[in-house]
């Protein structure tokens, strides 16, 4: 949806990450425009690697993963913290639909990825072919 959005309208998509502080379309410089279309292509990137990450058969992968993108998680979070300041960010009930999704989502999926790693879903097993080519668990 980043993509997709960030795509279509590089300034919207910009200007959305602080609502409460205004921008003017002249405020929206090429090196702007430019990090602003490069981080969008980043969260693709990212996506793909996350459901590639999803449905590999390597245990250690799909830990090493959920364990550093929690902590991404953290960061992302505080990006927003830095940027819209302390009064707007403990302040929900303002927030505009990009900071509610980039707080919200982060901290609800920083929960699901943490309680996968501590098994509270079962263990993270590795799956590997057996002699007859049908899957095992180990």
């Amino acid at each position: 949806m980043a993509y997709t959005s960030g795509t279509l309208n590089p300034f919207a998509y910009f200007a959305d990450q602080v609502p409460n502080h205004a921008v003017a379309a002249t405020d929206f410089t090429p090196q702007a425009v430019s990090v602003t279309l490069q981080i969008v292509n980043v969260m693709a990137l990212l996506a793909a690697v996350g459901v590639a990450c999803s449905f590999t058969s390597d245990a250690f992968t799909a830990r090493v993963y959920l364990f550093f993108i929690s902590l991404a998680d953290y960061g992302h979070i505080y990006a927003v913290y830095r940027t819209v300041g302390e009064e707007y960010f403990w302040d929900y009930k303002g927030w505009n639909s990009m900071v509610g999704g980039n707080v919200g989502a982060s901290a609800a999926l920083n929960v699901f990825r943490l309680l996968t790693l501590a098994g509270a879903f079962g263990p993270i097993r590795s799956t590997v072919a057996g002699a007859a080519g049908e899957k095992k668990r180990v």
